[in-house]
């Protein structure tokens, strides 16, 4: 058996494919690079921010790991609790009663907020406001115990219109891990302050 070298033609149309293709590389790349660099940076919280500069080690414990989450949350709260004195807008929300939101809000909220997170016993949630004029003071988390009955957790803070903060619920029990799944945010209340 001889073997020809006499196909010329083949490797040229595969080459001219290939050449054809390869114009539109630098093209792809630079409108891969353009959508990359126009998608908006996620700003984090102060609470996630305190935390990953908190939690550092892989040997730490679910204990050690919440105690830092509640002085985080602590932290930031004493922020926000300055920042707005020196607003005036502190007397304002102190006085509003917090109340269920609607079911169209509820949407929105959890439309506009990423995924809760519950890691070391605690449930943490970055909820973003997208309601004009209303305050979000209380997140209303409904879990099951290892006897399968629900329990009911409240988490508060203070979610400004247009912001995110994470709210956070300690001693919050991961049991089963089918008990995840059955863990919602039943609630949310805030409360108008306009």
């Amino acid at each position: 058996m001889t073997m020809r070298f006499d196909r010329p033609a083949r490797r040229t149309a595969a080459g001219a494919r290939f050449a054809g293709v390869a114009r539109f590389v630098p093209v792809a790349l630079a409108l891969a690079a353009l959508t990359v660099g126009s998608r908006p940076a996620r700003a984090e919280t102060c609470f996630r921010q305190c935390v990953s500069e908190q939690v550092t080690s892989s040997d730490m414990t679910d204990d050690q790991i919440r105690f830092r989450m509640k002085g985080c949350r602590d932290t930031c709260e004493a922020a926000q609790r300055e920042a707005l004195a020196a607003s005036g807008t502190a007397a304002r929300i102190a006085q509003c009663r917090p109340e269920p939101v609607s079911r169209d809000e509820f949407r929105a909220i959890r439309g506009a907020s990423p995924s809760y997170v519950v890691q070391s016993n605690a449930f943490t949630w970055d909820v973003k406001n997208p309601l004009p004029g209303k305050v979000i003071r209380e997140v209303e988390i409904v879990a099951q115990t290892m006897d399968l009955r629900d329990t009911v957790m409240i988490a508060t803070g203070l979610v400004m219109p247009g912001d995110s903060q994470t709210v956070l619920a300690t001693g919050f029990f991961d049991g089963y891990p089918n008990a995840r799944y059955a863990t919602r945010v039943s609630a949310i209340y805030a409360c108008a302050i306009e």
